[in-house]
This record gives C-alpha cells, structure tokens and sequence, in this order.
C-alpha cells in the first residue's frame, strides 16, 4: 500500500497534494514546497531536521494571537 500525504490549509478550505519529499543535506534549517507540473506538490526539507520523514504523521501551524 502506497502513503498518501497532503498539507490542508485550514480556513480556505485548500490541500495540497504532496507526491515527493526529497531530504536535502544543507547546513541551513529549513522545509520548502514547490508546485510541480503535475498540479501536486513535492516537500524539501533539510535531512536533519526530519532525519527519517516516514515518521511523519503531520505539520501543523499553530498560530498565538497576540493581545
């Protein structure tokens, strides 16, 4: 069986598809997303900041209103 992954972005009712994600060896922290031709979505991050991305489950923004 094949995993699935999208990235939903609560509040307009968007998602994305996520077909490749594609660890990258870089000093610099970082997650990047990039449209590809096909319409879905392909995930870069930085190989030690997901060291091993199967256990993923998912991202969430947590967004702290400030008063």
């Amino acid at each position: 069986m094949k995993t699935k992954r999208s990235i939903e972005i609560v509040g307009i009712n968007k998602t994305l598809e996520i077909s490749k994600a594609t660890a990258v060896r870089t000093d610099k922290q970082m997650i990047h997303l990039d449209q590809l031709e096909d319409g879905t979505w392909r995930l870069i991050y930085n190989a030690t900041l997901i060291p091993d991305f199967t256990l993923v489950d998912s991202l969430n923004i947590i967004r702290h209103e400030k008063y």
